[in-house]
């Protein structure tokens, strides 16, 4: 009988322990916080919270997956979003804050779960290298900003400054894979459903303007890594891939009309010597150009430095953290 009872007590706190790991879907997908479920949610939060501020791993982790799971694995109601974050946020700023980089990403990879207008703009913030010096959590940012799995209800307001907030970020970045993925985010937002009609078209401009920007700084040399190329050939070659195909002909003829004295400026760019890393990079941004100009602007591409063919595969992305 000992036993017996010892095992139901066992169950009974796995059990409780179990429940403490997420959001119940009845608390998911409501679209109010009342008295009763705020004491829940702040409950979970609490203990979340306690597991990201850890130094054990395992427990980073354990939070970040507490966390990341009642956001993604289950019906959440668009409502319930904001009010959660507004709740969360405030300690997830004080982690990403923190020493440790470490827990300052797996609080980050929260904050991109989170998905909705409050979220968006602390990452953004994050992408800006005053705020985070850290590239690789700036990476991170700009990821989740780049790789938006919800469609976000945004005002013009919060779409446009965010924007503004990613391309002056892109045109200052040092590195280049942060940059490209600044970039691969104002593609993003340029065909985001839910983001407002002005705020794509304000998309596609920052779109061309930041690589642009990029591209006269590479050739005023020293302003920028020339390595900055490949932020500029991963973004062309991204917006080729991922971007066309869901733009309307009109909007596609616009940005690429709109892109040809970038795309002409690319090409008059002095072909680096070394390293051969180097010089690869910039034979690759030719190839895309080529095929942007012979596909889009009726050109035949001045195989400037031998370089033709279709466009570069975009770099992989870093591997998850």
């Amino acid at each position: 009988m000992v036993l017996s009872l010892g095992t139901v007590a066992s169950a009974r706190q796995a059990g409780t322990k179990l429940q403490d790991q997420k959001l119940s879907e009845k608390v998911t997908q409501s679209t109010t916080i009342d008295p009763t479920t705020k004491a829940e949610v702040a409950k979970f939060i609490a203990l979340s919270i306690q597991k990201l501020n850890s130094v054990d791993p395992s427990d980073v982790r354990s939070g970040r997956e507490m966390l990341v799971s009642s956001m993604t694995n289950q019906q959440v109601n668009p409502a319930f979003r904001p009010l959660f974050a507004a709740m969360i946020l405030p300690d997830l700023k004080k982690i990403i804050s923190s020493p440790s980089a470490f827990n300052a990403t797996n609080a980050l990879e929260v904050v991109k779960s989170l998905q909705c207008p409050d979220s968006i703009v602390l990452l953004a913030d994050q992408t800006v290298m005053k705020n985070q010096p850290n590239a690789s959590l700036r990476l991170v940012a700009a990821g989740g900003l780049a790789t938006l799995r919800t469609p976000i209800d945004l005002t013009s307001g919060q779409a446009d400054g965010v924007l503004k907030t990613i391309s002056s970020s892109a045109a200052k970045e040092a590195d280049w894979m942060v940059a490209a993925y600044d970039i691969q985010a104002l593609c993003t937002f340029s065909t985001s459903p839910k983001v407002p009609k002005a705020s794509q078209a304000f998309a596609r401009t920052a779109f061309v303007a930041t690589l642009g920007s990029i591209v006269l700084q590479i050739r005023s040399k020293g302003t920028v890594n020339p390595e900055m190329i490949r932020a500029v050939n991963r973004s062309l070659a991204i917006y080729m891939r991922d971007q066309v195909p869901l733009a309307s002909q009109a909007d596609v003829a616009s940005v690429m009309k709109a892109l040809e004295p970038t795309l002409k400026e690319i090409k008059s760019l002095p072909v680096q010597s070394e390293p051969d890393s180097l010089v690869e990079a910039y034979a690759q941004v030719n190839k895309t150009v080529d095929t942007i100009q012979k596909t889009f602007l009726g050109g035949k591409g001045s195989a400037s430095g031998g370089a033709t063919g279709k466009p570069a595969t975009p770099p992989s992305p870093p591997a998850k953290k």
